[in-house]
């Protein structure tokens, strides 16, 4: 059983979560030969499939938090959907980019990936994406001691 961590404090994690820079969003389009389809895994608030919609004819969009996928922006071209990484439910090769933002280490690796490979079209990309920690010149003590 997945569990949902994050439905507890959802509107503070849409608040508080860092975007993504544009650099990075081009890099990966650079790397993309179709622009179909997209699935964003562990959308939560919808932060990058709402990026991805401005470059994709479709995108699913899934999470298991139902609080996090109810404050996503909508768009026309967005689906949201409560669903598990590992069993989307999705045909075989439909997409041409997969993204993880952050949050791939929830995921039950060898499940996920084997659902990557099913859905993912030839030539398809999957990015994973994240962030590490932030660097500060004053209370790096209190943040190490948080993080830990």
């Amino acid at each position: 059983m997945v569990k949902d961590n994050f439905s507890g404090h959802a509107s503070d994690y849409k608040k508080f979560r860092p975007e993504y820079s544009d650099e990075l969003y081009e890099f990966v389009f650079s790397q993309v030969s179709g622009r179909s389809a997209a699935w964003d895994v562990g959308t939560g608030n919808g932060q990058v499939a709402t990026v991805l919609a401005k470059y994709f004819d479709k995108v699913e969009a899934t999470d298991i938090s139902s609080q996090q996928l109810a404050l996503a922006p909508q768009r026309d071209n967005i689906v949201y959907g409560l669903k598990p990484a590992e069993d989307s439910g999705f045909s075989e090769n439909t997409f041409d980019l997969i993204t993880v933002a952050q949050a791939v280490h929830w995921f039950q690796f060898d499940k996920f990936f084997t659902e990557v490979k099913r859905t993912l079209k030839p030539y398809g990309i999957i990015a994973l994406m994240g962030y590490g920690l932030v660097q500060l010149k004053e209370g790096e003590k209190v943040l190490r001691e948080l993080y830990e």
